[in-house]
Formats: structure tokens, C-alpha cells, sequence
């Protein structure tokens, strides 16, 4: 097996192909920009000038691991990367998503144009590149697809904002936008095999879009080895949330846990990292939440560190990561089946059932409370985390790899 690895951004820092290359198994890494490869360096500088801040932050935090730069290829094109980013600004919805598809075909048509070498299978992220997908079948490549959150996503999310109009705006239709993309529309047909970071991912998958299970493979991913390192001294009733404050994330069944909890009297402070609208972030219902906003990477093992016990109760995700790292600095969890959790219930956390803010109440309040308890999850958590280590994520990803290899 050789693999063409397509992927945008800087997904689990670039897990994917470096596992691969250091398996022997990758023939080239194609992505869109990062700061150490192409024009990576000049686009920082260029984007500051712009006033593009964010975007510039972004590539600042992307660097392609120095054993894989040799084979990596960055397809973007600076002058399109650039008007991206200023038009992303100043549209939303639909026309940002149209946006957003029409980058990425232009970019999957460089990589056809480029070409797949000796490679025998295409490693996509969930789509990324839409032509190449088409290009690599056409080449005589497997197709392999990693499905890194459920495909019902939007279908949950929208449910959801119809019936909690006040949280977020009705999303737009975007499948329409999506008949404009053949290989965005085509997706599940195009791909041969599937990866996916949960059970609850491939279910979803095998169920409702008909793929067969037998062409699927469940690899959960790995923690940085640098959350071991964080040196738990918990605050007693210190809850804390990491993610987009938002509704496919259960913000607002959080919120309503800290009412209910405030009503019975517990004195908890209720902490959300993450990425939050003024909408939400003045929702009369988070009136108990404290918004600590968007923390990098490097600084929030700070929260985890003080956290008495951490709270994801998600609604679809694909295996949310941030319940790693907290596996990793040795706190309880409470979370949802949805969140595509390693968590065990009453192991190293409580699952709770997902819309339910009575029982994520109750769950919260008995681990605080229960303070043998509390040390009994938080030691195991940090024990099951040594069993998800990114050496180990390598060795179930090849393995299912070649499994599929066998099986075609």
C-alpha cells in the first residue's frame, strides 16, 4: 500500500500522514498552506497587513512535522487564500459554504493535475479535495475516507435550533449549495472504505447512509502526550466545559444543569472555554456561566488542571478531543454517548443520556459531592488515557488500513 493523504489544516497535527510515513506507507502529503511549507511564512506577514487576524493566527499554528515536509505539497494558491479569507468576512451561511466548496474543488483539481504518483489509495478527510476523491477512482485508487464527526450532524443541529429558537438563527439549506459539487454530493458513494473515531460515527454511517460495516473501521484517536503533564489540583465545584459554546455541543442543556444546580443551592462556578456568540453569551439561561472565551492550545491545560470535573454534553461529534485531554489531566467526565467518548460509565466518568439536563445535573452534583468518588474517576481517567497514546492511535489506524487492504 501507498497513500496520497489529502487533508486541510492542521487536523491532530498531522497524525494522519506522519503515522503513515513513519509506517512506510506514504507517498505524498498534499494540503493547502502551512507555515513551513510553500508560501506559508510570507502569508503570515501578508495576512497581518490585510487585518486578517484570525486567518493569520491560524497558519502561524500550523507546521507540518519535519519528517513529512519532504513529501508535502501545498496546492494552495496565495492570491485565492488571501481573497478567501477577506470575502469570508463579509458573507456567511450559504455563501460561505459555497465558498468554502469552491476552495476546496480548486484545490482537489491541482492535486489531479499533480497527479497520485505510485500510490495505490487516497487518504481523504471527510471529502476535502472533492475532485481528487473522483480523480483517484478514476486512477484506479481505493478510496478512504475519514468520517471525523456524524454525517447526521446538520440534521441534528437543525432539529435542535427549531426547537430552541432563541439560542442560535435557523441554519441555511445547504444541500442545495451541495448539488452544485458532484463529489461533495457524492461522498459516501466515492469512498471504499471508512474511518471513523467512534462507534457512534460508524453506526450513524452504516444506518442511515447504507455504508457497508464491513468496509468500516472504528479507530479511536490519541492524546498529546503533553496533557500527562498537567499537574491536576483541582477546585472543588469548579466545572468546566471546553468547545464551541453552541447547541450541537449542549450549551444550553449546560446552562440549564447550572440553573437547576444553583437552585438546589450548590454553589458551583460553571466555566466554558471556547469560541461564544454575544447571542448566547447573553442568553438569560447562561446567567451561571462564566464564558473564559477562546484559550490556545498551549495555554488551556491551565484549566484543566484546576477543573473539579469536566462537562461535554454533546449532541453529535465525532470523538470530541478535548474528552481525551481530560482523560489525560485525570478529571471525571460527565458526557454523552454522542460525544464519541472512551469514557466507561462509572469507570473514569458518568455517560448521561443526551437532552437531558435533570440527569447531567444529578451527575454533576454527585461527583462534586462524592469526593472518594471523585478521586476513584479521576485516577482511572488518567490510566484509560495511557491506552489511547498517539503510538497507539498509529497501530490501530495501519492495522485497519491493512485490514482493508486484505478485504479489496
Amino acid at each position: 500500500m501507498r497513500f496520497v493523504v489529502a487533508q486541510m489544516g492542521a487536523r491532530r497535527s498531522y497524525a494522519v500522514p506522519l503515522v503513515l510515513e513513519q509506517a512506510g506507507l506514504l507517498e505524498v502529503f498534499y494540503t493547502d498552506f502551512a507555515r513551513n511549507v510553500g508560501k506559508g511564512e510570507w502569508l503570515i506577514r501578508i495576512a497581518r497587513l490585510l487585518g486578517l487576524k484570525a486567518a493569520a493566527e491560524r497558519l502561524q499554528h500550523r507546521r507540518v512535522p519535519d519528517a513529512i515536509t519532504g513529501k508535502t505539497v501545498a496546492v494552495g494558491r496565495p492570491v485565492s487564500w488571501l481573497a478567501n479569507n477577506c470575502l469570508a468576512r463579509r458573507v456567511e451561511g450559504a455563501s460561505r459554504f459555497r465558498q468554502h466548496l469552491r476552495w476546496g474543488r480548486d484545490l482537489g483539481e491541482t492535486i489531479n493535475r499533480i497527479g497520485f504518483g505510485s500510490a495505490t489509495h487516497l487518504y481523504s478527510m471527510l471529502g476535502e479535495f472533492g475532485p481528487a476523491l473522483t480523480g483517484a477512482k478514476n486512477a484506479a485508487l481505493s478510496v478512504v475516507t475519514e468520517f471525523y464527526i456524524c454525517l447526521s450532524t446538520e440534521r441534528i443541529v437543525e432539529n435542535e435550533q427549531q426547537a430552541f429558537t432563541s439560542w442560535e438563527p435557523r441554519p441555511p439549506e445547504l444541500d442545495s449549495v451541495r448539488r452544485e459539487f458532484a463529489d461533495e454530493r457524492d461522498l459516501v458513494a466515492l469512498t471504499d472504505f471508512a474511518v471513523c473515531p467512534s462507534e457512534v460515527v460508524a453506526r450513524d454511517l452504516e444506518n442511515r447512509f447504507s455504508f457497508p460495516a464491513n468496509r468500516t473501521a472504528v479507530v479511536p484517536y490519541g492524546v498529546d502526550p503533553e496533557r500527562f503533564n498537567t499537574c491536576s489540583v483541582p477546585v472543588q465545584g469548579r466545572v468546566l466545559f471546553v468547545g464551541t459554546a453552541g447547541l450541537r455541543k449542549g450549551v444550553h442543556y449546560f446552562a440549564m444543569a447550572a440553573e437547576e444546580l444553583a437552585g438546589r443551592g450548590r454553589q458551583y462556578e460553571f466555566c466554558l472555554a471556547g469560541d461564544v456568540t454575544p447571542r448566547i453569551a447573553k442568553h438569560p439561561a447562561c446567567r451561571h456561566l462564566r464564558f473564559l472565551n477562546r484559550i490556545p492550545r498551549h495555554q488551556i491545560a491551565e484549566q484543566f488542571a484546576v477543573a473539579d470535573v469536566f462537562v461535554l454534553p454533546s449532541l453529535a461529534e465525532g470523538s470530541a478531543e478535548a474528552t481525551y485531554e481530560a482523560l489525560a489531566a485525570g478529571i471525571p467526565l460527565i458526557t454523552t454517548a454522542a460525544t464519541g467518548s472512551v469514557v466507561r460509565h462509572e469507570v473514569e466518568g458518568l455517560l448521561v443520556p443526551e437532552r437531558n439536563s435533570h440527569a447531567l445535573a444529578s451527575a454533576i452534583e454527585r461527583v462534586i459531592e462524592d469526593r472518594r468518588f471523585r478521586a476513584q474517576l479521576g485516577a482511572a481517567a488518567r490510566l484509560r488515557a495511557r491506552e489511547y497514546s498517539i503510538e497507539a492511535y498509529g497501530g490501530r489506524l495501519v492495522k485497519a488500513l491493512k485490514s482493508f487492504a486484505r478485504s479489496a
